[in-house]
């Protein structure tokens, strides 16, 4: 809603300049201005962000429309802040970088701080004009897992306020996924699958990435009718805000999943197999089959109908992780798959794994493909890459599974290059966020900056806007992250694990299978930037607690590891006394760890299963989504494999139950061992397959133990104590854990 204030103030500037125009013709006078550069334009969507994310400031901020304009300009205009800009989505760019870089105010996914006002007014307006820094054209957000890895708690509101700070960031497009449900109930009822088939299809949302990615049926099903509602008003929602702000969002192209145990008449079905072993994959209609057309027509029919637009940019990637395509030429499935899509749309295409094949790359139109080139190696030197000259985005790829960590390939990230290899954009594709808010606010600063970035004045500009003052102490304790865990050395997938979340075995080195176990930074750094950031408060400021708690849980997940080994030599020496010592203070850590977490709200389970509940309408649908978050997070798929702990979190009930009683129903089977008494299903090893991953072998084994297997497979339908507040004070708890 547009306040009078600003309706009036945009009346008064049309009608005084309606009245200057005609004074100028009353006197056969040309006027000595331009309409287009002085038109002074609400761009209502524009000012309706600025009330939403700085209501302080609703009414202080002008707009100007100025089709010459390339970026936007910052200005001074009777004290208030004047934006001009080509359209409403640069005009937004450039009200974030003005509360970046003049303002001082923080936005982030783990707190904000600051505010643009003082006074009734705007506070550092430019004395002269400011023109913000061009970015690249196709600045792309989301990867489909992080949809659900971490998109699943957001609910309306919440997805209001990630798109409002998209368009803060500058970016193009955002990947739409809530609404999938219904285009896909109806599409295959219109296609003749039986109800049954549709409802054992179709994936809950916590699961629902790898279903529209084509991994998957049914996973966390059957979902309801209110749910499939409700999600497809949520994706309706998602959509408006998006155009509203001048971004495009990305839908599901049609790539040919279809049920496994379904076919079309006339359709040549191709069958997937199963992925990870266990998820029985949908089948893929054969693009080069006369029926694809017909079908893939009747999909976006669906689509435009649920969405209510006609999407002008498509995901959906074909084959992927290892989908077969044996028999099909590929080249021209992908052209059949790209010319069902409507009109001059884009397909965006991920580049992840063996995928896109150069037979793909063949069979596309290079003027309606962009590749989003999936990037995991933080320590990478260069973003250059080649799709046989497709345009590319190059998109940073941090997180594995919403684990916390602190992790990030700050110097690499800092030097990108002007040119960027001769990428197109920048992407965000971590697999989830609400993590490590240093190194995402430096990828949006590069992101904006047109070139390489000072680290020591970033790290002075950090510290100042997020915690409201400049701190020496704070500033040394992010330099010391920098060139530790924010510079890992080599490529790896994500951060380096806590062993607390891992499966018990007393040669733990990391909590999921593909992750990288090496120790790459000397964790003293780690220890002596928390004694900096303690240091350097007591602040009041939300941020400041969050950092201090996030600092704090990783200096105990790394004493984790040395308390460990401890644990292992007593056990090896079959020292009784020695082992119980080692490991009740190994358990300990994990107590500590909860108490940790318990001062922030973003290291809640309660908080975060609010979100997911909140997603449904009905008692029903919450507690489906409840159910299936917490599978998703534990041990992902119903039974024990490869995904197990894939998607670990340091959350405070997490710790305080679920990993600590895993680890001590391991520990007393250990115990038990020792003294002789332990059963056959205590011991051993399970699984005992391989992998690969970064060119190595990676095993896909778990220390076999039927208590612990018990504990893991009950919890989606566990009730534990849940926090919906944080509890204690995180200044004092790090002063005990430093022993100050």
């Amino acid at each position: 809603m547009i306040r009078d204030t600003r309706v009036v103030r945009c009346a008064v500037c049309v009608c005084a300049l309606a009245l200057a125009l005609g004074a100028c013709r009353d006197k056969g006078k040309t006027p000595a201005f331009e309409w287009t550069s002085v038109m002074v334009s609400p761009l209502p969507e524009a000012a309706a962000l600025v009330a939403r994310v700085t209501p302080e400031a609703d009414g202080l901020v002008l707009f100007r429309v100025d089709p010459a304009l390339k970026t936007a300009v910052l200005s001074e205009s009777g004290g208030n802040l004047l934006i001009a800009a080509p359209n409403t989505a640069e005009a937004v760019r450039g009200y974030g970088y003005y509360l970046r870089h003049l303002a001082g105010v923080h936005l982030s996914w783990n707190g904000d701080h600051g505010s643009c006002v003082a006074s009734g007014a705007m506070v550092n307006l430019p004395k002269t004009p400011v023109t913000v820094p061009a970015t690249l054209p196709y600045n792309y957000a989301l990867n489909y897992c992080t949809l659900s890895y971490t998109g699943v708690h957001w609910d309306k509101e919440r997805w209001g306020k990630e798109i409002d700070r998209l368009a803060l960031n500058g970016y193009h497009y955002m990947l739409v996924t809530p609404g999938l449900e219904k285009v896909t109930a109806e599409f295959l009822k219109e296609l003749g699958c039986p109800p049954e088939k549709i409802r054992a299809y179709i994936a809950n949302p916590a699961f629902a990435a790898w279903w529209n990615m084509g991994n998957l049926e049914g996973a966390g099903g059957p979902v309801s009718d209110t749910l499939i509602e409700s999600e497809a008003e949520l994706g309706r929602f998602m959509v408006e805000r998006l155009k509203s702000l001048g971004m495009e969002p990305v839908l599901q192209g049609y790539v040919g999943f279809l049920p496994h145990d379904f076919a079309p008449a006339g359709a040549h079905v191709l069958p997937q197999g199963n992925w990870c072993g266990h998820f029985v994959r949908p089948s893929v209609l054969d693009p080069t089959c006369e029926a694809f057309p017909r079908v893939a027509a009747l999909w976006y029919n669906k689509l435009k109908s649920v969405y209510g637009v006609q999407a002008e940019a498509f995901g959906g990637d074909l084959f992927h992780e290892g989908g077969k395509s044996q028999g099909v030429d590929v080249t021209a499935a992908a052209r059949a798959v790209q010319s069902a899509m409507p009109g001059k749309s884009l397909w965006l295409v991920q580049a992840w794994g063996h995928n896109p094949t150069k037979a793909l790359l063949d069979g596309v139109d290079p003027k309606r493909t962009l590749i989003l080139a999936l990037e995991k190696n933080m320590a990478a030197k260069s973003p250059k890459k080649n799709y046989n000259g497709l345009p590319y985005v190059w998109c940073e790829l941090l997180n594995f599974g919403g684990n916390h960590g602190l992790y990030g390939g700050v110097p690499m990230v800092a030097g990108l290059p002007v040119d960027m290899g001769g990428a197109s954009g920048f992407g965000l594709l971590s697999e989830g966020v609400e993590t490590n808010p240093f190194y995402y606010e430096l990828f949006h600063d590069r992101m904006n900056s047109g070139g390489p970035i000072d680290t020591e004045a970033f790290i002075k500009r950090y510290v100042k806007s997020r915690y409201g003052k400049e701190s020496p102490q704070a500033e040394e304790a992010f330099r010391l992250l920098t060139r530790s865990v924010y510079a890992p050395k080599s490529i790896r997938e994500g951060c380096l694990e806590s062993i607390l979340c891992a499966r018990p075995s007393l040669d733990a080195r990391k909590a999921s299978t593909w992750s990288d176990p090496n120790m790459y930074y000397d964790p003293k750094d780690v220890e002596e930037a928390l004694r900096k950031l303690l240091a350097a408060g007591p602040m009041e400021a939300g941020t400041y607690r969050y950092d201090l708690t996030d600092l704090c849980r990783q200096v105990i997940a790394d004493r984790a590891r040395v308390r460990l080994a401890a644990c292992k030599a007593a056990f090896t020496a079959k020292d009784v006394a020695a082992f119980t010592k080692e490991y009740q203070a190994f358990l300990a850590l994990i107590k500590d760890s909860a108490e940790v977490l318990a001062t922030s709200k973003d290291f809640l389970l309660g908080e975060f299963l609010r979100g997911a509940a909140n997603r449904g309408t009905t008692s029903q649908d919450k507690a489906a989504m409840t159910r299936a978050v917490k599978r998703l997070i534990t041990t992902w798929a119903p039974v024990i494999g490869q995904l197990d702990d894939y998607a670990h979190r340091q959350f405070s009930e997490l710790m305080s139950h679920y990993y600590y009683h895993r680890w001590e129903a391991f520990f007393q089977s250990r115990l038990r061992e020792l003294g002789g008494t332990a059963s056959a299903d205590e011991l051993g090893r399970a699984g005992e397959g391989t992998t690969t991953n970064n060119g190595e072998a990676v095993a896909t084994g778990y220390e076999k133990n039927k208590n612990v297997d018990e504990i893991e497979l009950a919890f989606p339908d566990s009730d534990i104590p849940l926090l919906l507040t944080p509890q204690g004070d995180i200044h004092t708890i790090a002063k005990r854990i430093l022993g100050e």
